[in-house]
């Protein structure tokens, strides 16, 4: 009985041999091999450490020494462009200089008009001066050529006439003056008078030629003035003087410019909108200029700089680039945002580092000027 199943069992794992070394002639079979998946949604990304910063701030400074009046504004607080923010003292001493100023501008502005119209008022006193002067002429020619010259004064001149006709008549005279007691019956006194008449008749006429010559001269040179004068006031002032007014104008314009400049230093004025972040003066305090009084800041717009973005990983990030914006202090808070600007050169300090600015698409409330910020940027 024991024989028989050692005899089958025999027979079975002869078959299995048989079946095994059937395989094993047959050709070998390869296995596929699997590949990995490949994630393309996978966008590659470098890392930066960042601070955040307003968009716009500023350190402040005074442009004059002196006192401090007033700081018109405290710590934290909002103010708009424009606004008064520190004061001097000395505003009514500068205010004194420029109403004074003020006054010798209206006066020199004056004096320069005055003397256009001056100038207007001679021009029109040199048009009726032409006129009057032409008239004259008229009537001085008119009468030297209506006169008629004695016979023996033609060639000469008015002057040589007269000078002839007044030797003739001293003569007359002298010979006349034995004879005028003599009875006018007497032929010899009666011929001495007829000649001392018509010496004295000829002295009148060369008197009258002289005059209407002279008149004449004087007519032509009064006319030749009154065009002249004509000719230099429709040019307007005279050049020398209307230089001088105008150098004053100009003096006076700048003194008042320089006072109010004056006036304008004692005011420091809000450059922009912002928030007073910071204040280094009191009331009674002497500064000087340039000294920092305050600090002001847009905290409406905060952004993200870079402060170890290395050279490599700059290379790689491109100006719109995306970026996601953690916060240490903000674990809960995720923004996103977009590279605005890179920076040329590589920033000063250890290493080389480019600082990326990063224009947040949004601001959370708890956000803060010079929190720590972590910048992931997306690139090719």
């Amino acid at each position: 009985m024991l024989t028989k199943k050692v005899s089958t069992i025999t027979a079975w794992l002869l078959l299995l041999g048989l079946i095994i070394t059937g395989c094993s002639g047959l050709s070998p079979q390869t296995s596929p091999t699997v590949e990995p998946p490949v994630n393309e949604d996978i966008t590659p990304l470098v890392s930066a450490t960042g601070v955040v910063t307003p968009a716009d701030w500023t350190i402040l400074s005074l442009s004059a020494s002196g006192i401090v009046e007033d700081v018109l504004v405290e710590e934290g607080e909002a103010v708009e462009e424009g606004q008064v923010l520190v004061r001097l003292k000395g505003k009514e001493e500068i205010q004194a200089a420029i109403t004074a100023a003020q006054f010798e501008v209206t006066s020199a502005q004056k004096a320069l008009e005055d003397l256009s119209d001056a100038a207007e008022i001679a021009m029109v006193s040199s048009i009726e001066a032409t006129s009057r002067y032409a008239k004259d002429v008229r009537d001085a020619q008119y009468q030297l050529d209506n006169f008629t010259v004695p016979a023996n004064q033609e060639d000469l001149t008015p002057l040589e006439g007269l000078d002839m006709t007044e030797k003739v008549l001293d003569e007359a005279r002298q010979a006349f003056e034995p004879y005028k007691s003599k009875p006018s019956s007497d032929p010899t006194r009666e011929d001495l008078k007829e000649d001392l008449d018509n010496a004295q008749s000829d002295y009148n006429a060369a008197v009258r030629r002289l005059e209407y010559e002279n008149t004449l001269t004087v007519a032509q040179e009064n006319l030749v003035k009154a065009r002249e004068d004509f000719e230099i006031w429709m040019k307007g002032p005279d050049p020398d003087e209307l230089a001088v007014a105008e150098a004053r104008v100009e003096n006076a314009n700048a003194a008042l410019t320089a006072a109010q400049a004056r006036l304008d230093d004692l005011e420091l004025l809000a450059p922009f909108a912002g928030i007073v972040s910071e204040i280094d003066v009191r009331a009674g305090q002497w500064v000087t200029i340039g000294q920092t009084v305050l600090q002001l800041a847009d905290l409406d717009h905060l952004r993200v700089e870079t402060t170890d973005l290395n050279e490599i990983d700059a290379a790689r990030v491109k100006v719109g680039s995306r970026v996601r914006v953690t916060f240490d202090a903000l674990p809960e808070v995720l923004v996103q945002g977009t590279v605005a600007s890179l920076a040329p050169k590589a920033s000063q300090g250890s290493g080389v580092n480019y600082k990326a600015v990063i224009e947040l698409d949004e601001l959370v409330a708890e956000l803060r000027w010079g929190m720590t910020a972590f910048v992931d940027i997306e690139v090719e």
